[in-house]
C-alpha cells in the first residue's frame, strides 16, 4: 500500500442527500482526521526528517523524547530528535523507503533510557509515482505491554512459588524419620530462597517447653542470641500468628527473619524460623510462601510423630508377645527340664532304667527349649528365613512342638530344601499353624512330617491319628484354613486337606501347584 499525494486516490465520503463534496472540502476533511487521530502521525522526507506531525504525535514526543534529543519541530531530524533508536527504526525506514509497506506490534523503543512500546504502521508516500517520504503511524502501547509483563512476571513468580511449595512438600513427606525429615526440609528452604540459615524449634511433649530442636547449616549460637530466640518462638506458638522482622542496624539485626507457627488443628507443634541474607527484605509473596511451607512441615512433623508413638507402640506389643511366647513355651518347658534335673539323681540311685527313660525325656526338653528359641529369633529377625534351610526351619518348629505337647513326631526329609524366600516363609507360617491346630484340637498321639524337593520345587505332607474334623465345617471353627489356603495361593503352591471326624487329618503342600509345574514343563 503507497500513499499518493494526488487528489484522485483521496477518499470521498459521500452523503445520502448531499452532492460528492469537492477537492477543498475533502482536503478539509483529511485535515479534521490528521488532526484529531488518536494515533500518532508523523510524515518524514527521504532524509527522516520530520516534515509535518499531528498533535497526538507531539504529546508522544513531550513523554517519551529524550533530554539529549533535539526538540520536536518541522525539519528535525528523526534519529537527531530520537537518539538511540536508529538499531530498531533505522532497518524498517529503509525497507519502506524500498517500496514495503509494515505493520508492526510492540516495537520496542528506547531513547535517553526511557523504554517505550508501540504498534507501527509504515507506509511509503508517493508523488508522481516517485517515494519521496514516509508516512509514520503510532499508537503507544506502553502501559498495555507493561501490564501483559507484569502479569507474565506475577503468573511466573506464581508458578516458581508453587514449584517451591510442591519441592517442600515432596522432601517433607519423603520420610517419617523425623530429623532425616527436617533436615532434608530446612536445607532445601534454605536454597530456594536464598535464606542464609533455616531452624526448627519444637515442643517438648512431655514438659509443652519449646526447645531447639535443628538448625541449617549447622553453627553455634550464643546463649543470649538463642534466649531472645525461643522468647520470640514462644510468643509465636502462643499466639498463633506469624513474626516477620524487618533489619534494624541500629539494634544490631542486619538480617531479616520470619517465625512462623507449626500447627496441626489446634495443637501446637512449634515454631519455623528463617533467617535471610544480608541486606535483603522478605516480600509479602514471599511472607505467604513461607505459611503454605509452614503448614506442610506441620504436617510432615505430626506425620513422624504419630508414625513413632505407632512404632513404640508396636515395639511394646511385640515385646509383650515375645513375653507371652516365652512364659507359654520355653519358660514352661525350662521350668519342666529343672523339675527333672532336681529329682534325677534320686531317681536314678532307685531305679536306673526309670533314670534313663527320665533323662531322655530331660533332653527332649532341652532340645525343645532350644528349639522354641530358635523359633523366636526367626520372629525376631525375618532375614534368618532367607539364611536358613527349609528343612531346618521345620525342624525347629518339629522339636518345639514335640517339647510343647510331649508327642512324638516322625520328621522324613529327602533332598535339598532351599527354595526362595518367600516360599520359606509361607511352608514356615503353614507347618506353624498346622502344629497349632494340632496341639489345640487334634487329640493326637502321633504326628508325622515328610518334606521333599530341591530349588525348584518342595512337598509338605503332614499327618495325625487325631479326632479329625469336618472340612466343609471347619472355617467357622477357628482352624485357620483360610488364611493357610490364601498363604498357599499368594506364592503359586497348592494346599490340599484330607480329614474325616475320628479319622484323622492329612496336610499337604505343593509347591509349585500341579497345574502350574505342568504348564512350565510344557513350556520348556
Amino acid at each position: 500500500m503507497m500513499i499518493d499525494m494526488r487528489d484522485a486516490d483521496l477518499p470521498r465520503l459521500p452523503t445520502a442527500d448531499a452532492p460528492e463534496p469537492g477537492p477543498g472540502q475533502q482536503a478539509d476533511l483529511l485535515e479534521l482526521i490528521f488532526e484529531r487521530l488518536p494515533m500518532g502521525v508523523a510524515i518524514l522526507d527521504r532524509e527522516y526528517r520530520v516534515q509535518r506531525y499531528n498533535p497526538t504525535w507531539g504529546s508522544f514526543s513531550q513523554r517519551y523524547g529524550p533530554a539529549t534529543g533535539k526538540p520536536l519541530t518541522p525539519g528535525v531530524g528523526y534519529f537527531e530528535h530520537l537518539p538511540g533508536t536508529e538499531g530498531t527504526v533505522l532497518p524498517m525506514f529503509e525497507r519502506v523507503l524500498a517500496g514495503e509497506t509494515i505493520g508492526a506490534k510492540g516495537v520496542r523503543l528506547e531513547a535517553g533510557g526511557m523504554v517505550s512500546y508501540w504498534d507501527v504502521f509504515l507506509a511509503p508516500l508517493v508523488e508522481k509515482d516517485q517515494i519521496i517520504g514516509i508516512v509514520n503511524v503510532a499508537a503507544d502501547v506502553t502501559e498495555s505491554v507493561a501490564l501483559q509483563q507484569n502479569l507474565e512476571q506475577r503468573v511466573e513468580e506464581r508458578t516458581r512459588e508453587l514449584q517451591m511449595l510442591l519441592d517442600v512438600s515432596a522432601v517433607a513427606n519423603s520420610s517419617l524419620d523425623l530429623d532425616e525429615t527436617l533436615e532434608r526440609t530446612l536445607a532445601l528452604i534454605v536454597a530456594l530462597v536464598g535464606a542464609s540459615r533455616a531452624g526448627v524449634v519444637l515442643r517438648d511433649e512431655q514438659t509443652e517447653e519449646l526447645k531447639p530442636h535443628l538448625l541449617y547449616p549447622l553453627q553455634s549460637v550464643a546463649p543470649g542470641e538463642l534466649a531472645r530466640m525461643l522468647a520470640a518462638c514462644r510468643a509465636v506458638a502462643d499466639s498463633g500468628e506469624a513474626l516477620v522482622i524487618a533489619p534494624d542496624r541500629e539494634q544490631g539485626l542486619v538480617e531479616p527473619g520470619a517465625l512462623l507457627p507449626l500447627r496441626i488443628r489446634d495443637r501446637k507443634l512449634g515454631v519455623l524460623a528463617i533467617i535471610g541474607a544480608e541486606g535483603a527484605a522478605f516480600s509479602w509473596p514471599q511472607r505467604a510462601l513461607f505459611q503454605s511451607i509452614a503448614d506442610q512441615l506441620s504436617v510432615a512433623v505430626e506425620n513422624a510423630r504419630l508414625f513413632a508413638q505407632v512404632e513404640q507402640i508396636a515395639v511394646a506389643a511385640e515385646r509383650n508377645r515375645l513375653a507371652r511366647d516365652l512364659h507359654d513355651a520355653v519358660t514352661q518347658t525350662l521350668f519342666s527340664a529343672s523339675m527333672i534335673a532336681e529329682v534325677l539323681p534320686k531317681i536314678w540311685e532307685r531305679n536306673p532304667e526309670e533314670g534313663h527313660r527320665r533323662l531322655e525325656e530331660l533332653r527332649q526338653l532341652t532340645r525343645g527349649a532350644l528349639a522354641e528359641m530358635r523359633t523366636l529369633l526367626v520372629e525376631l529377625r525375618p532375614a534368618a528365613l532367607v539364611d536358613t534351610d527349609l528343612g531346618d526351619l521345620i525342624g525347629h518348629q518339629v522339636n518345639a512342638f514335640m517339647a510343647r505337647t510331649r508327642l512324638a513326631v516322625d520328621y522324613q526329609r529327602h533332598g535339598a530344601h532351599n527354595p526362595p524366600p518367600e516360599i520359606k516363609d509361607a511352608f514356615y507360617r503353614i507347618v506353624q499353624e498346622a502344629f497349632n491346630n494340632i496341639a489345640k484340637h487334634a487329640e493326637a498321639t502321633r504326628v508325622g512330617v515328610a518334606l521333599t524337593g530341591d530349588l525348584a520345587r518342595a512337598e509338605l505332607t503332614i499327618q495325625d491319628d487325631g479326632v479329625g474334623f469336618d472340612p466343609h465345617f471347619a472355617e467357622h471353627e477357628g482352624l485357620g484354613l483360610g488364611i493357610m489356603q490364601e498363604r498357599a495361593r499368594n506364592v503359586g503352591a497348592r494346599l490340599e486337606i484330607a480329614s474325616r471326624p475320628r479319622a484323622g487329618t492329612r496336610l499337604q503342600l505343593s509347591w509349585p501347584a500341579p497345574e502350574s509345574a505342568a504348564g512350565q514343563k510344557e513350556t520348556s
